[in-house]
């Protein structure tokens, strides 16, 4: 694995976990304590990207590129549960 992925993946590491804390600090303000609510779900794909990101499952700069949209995508979704906090 070239040394640019592996810098890829440990940024993603810390900003995949600052996701996962924000999705679960809504989680805790809107008291949802289904598991099967929407909410929980995404969570959960969110946090089995997280774990797998050191596998070899996330190994080319192509696979950082989706990280990449799956990150951008996750943080526009969080930013707008919270009113006022988007931008």
């Amino acid at each position: 694995m070239n040394y640019d992925v592996t810098e890829y993946k440990e940024i993603f590491r810390e900003v995949f976990a600052g996701l996962l804390a924000d999705i679960d600090w809504e989680i805790e303000k809107r008291g949802i304590s289904d598991q099967a609510h929407p909410l929980c779900v995404f969570q959960s794909k969110i946090n089995m990207i997280w774990g797998e990101l050191l596998s070899d499952k996330y190994s080319t700069m192509e696979d950082m590129l989706k990280l990449k949209g799956i990150f951008e995508f996750t943080q526009d979704y969080v930013r707008g549960l919270a009113p006022g906090t988007a931008g």
